[in-house]
């Protein structure tokens, strides 16, 4: 049975750390452990000394892609933290509705950075239609960024399982949503499917948040959440410095309800719980 030594495990973290800027503790060890066993159990077998291997020796940049999804966590639901949203309602298009608030070209830019499997950047769109509808004469995108292969296909998919949908109403689940059948290989219950109408303001890419950020933005909102308690100190402030560049002028950031930028330096002043404004 392929097991997971203490050594190797600091192999792997050192490559997460070096390619993604991840942070993976001791804690962590058994739960990488069991996915990269069952990753091998899935694709014929061997040992994970010998994988581990494989990826310092000449890893293609899909064989780095795999390893990611294997150690990343791709959890989300519609509309998580309300009180982001609410503090979007309030801060953002309230005055924008109201002619109080300009916007330069009426041109409206949202990031979802760490987008996972789509449910954060598919909310955002919705709230968009929903208090800038198109008749408002806006020009509204959303970017939707992750690196997992998985997070990606699921954005792209649009398709949730009943499950899947915690935290968006009946209400809105009618309105922007239409249900589909499953595939026959799973059998998983009644599946939703975005409708074009969200999915047409998000755009999908995919981004390496350590990496160069070199056309992307200037973006009056990015949601940075839930992602930099993976990071260490020094990757989290060059992250959020990075997005200081990418943010306009009294723009807003927020971050995960557990997370925070207190004694990290940076320009960013705080406006509420976890939102921070540049």
């Amino acid at each position: 049975m392929s097991t997971l030594t203490e050594t190797t495990f600091k192999r792997i973290a050192d490559i997460a750390r070096r390619r993604w800027g991840l942070s993976l503790g001791e804690r962590k060890m058994q739960l990488v452990a069991n996915r990269l066993s069952s990753h091998l159990r899935k694709n014929g077998g061997g040992e994970i000394e010998d994988y581990v291997q494989r990826l310092e020796r000449n890893p293609t940049e899909e064989d780095m892609l795999v390893l990611f999804d294997i150690l990343s966590t791709n959890v989300t639901s519609f509309f998580r933290d309300p009180a982001h949203f609410a503090f979007l309602e309030r801060e953002l298009y309230t005055p924008l509705a109201k002619g109080t608030l300009a916007v330069p070209g009426r041109k409206l830019r949202l990031w979802s950075a760490a987008c996972s499997t789509g449910a954060e950047p598919y909310s955002l769109a919705i709230q968009a239609l929903e208090l800038l509808p198109p008749g408002a004469g806006f020009d509204v995108k959303i970017l939707a960024t992750d690196l997992s292969n998985k997070a990606l296909t699921g954005v792209r998919e649009a398709t949730y399982t009943e499950a899947q949908l915690t935290g968006l109403s009946p209400e809105r689940r009618a309105k922007y949503l239409v249900r589909v059948d499953a595939p026959a290989s799973r059998s998983v219950g009644p599946m939703w499917r975005v409708k074009d109408e969200v999915r047409r303001l998000v755009e999908i890419r995919r981004q390496n948040l350590v990496e160069s950020y070199t056309g992307l933005g200037p973006f009056d909102v990015v949601f940075l959440r839930n992602v930099m308690i993976y990071f260490d100190r020094d990757t989290r402030h060059e992250v959020v410095m990075r997005m200081h560049s990418v943010i306009r002028p009294g723009g807003i950031l927020a971050v995960g309800s557990a997370e925070t930028l207190s004694g990290l330096d940076v320009p960013f002043r705080p406006a509420a719980a976890s939102v921070y404004i540049r």
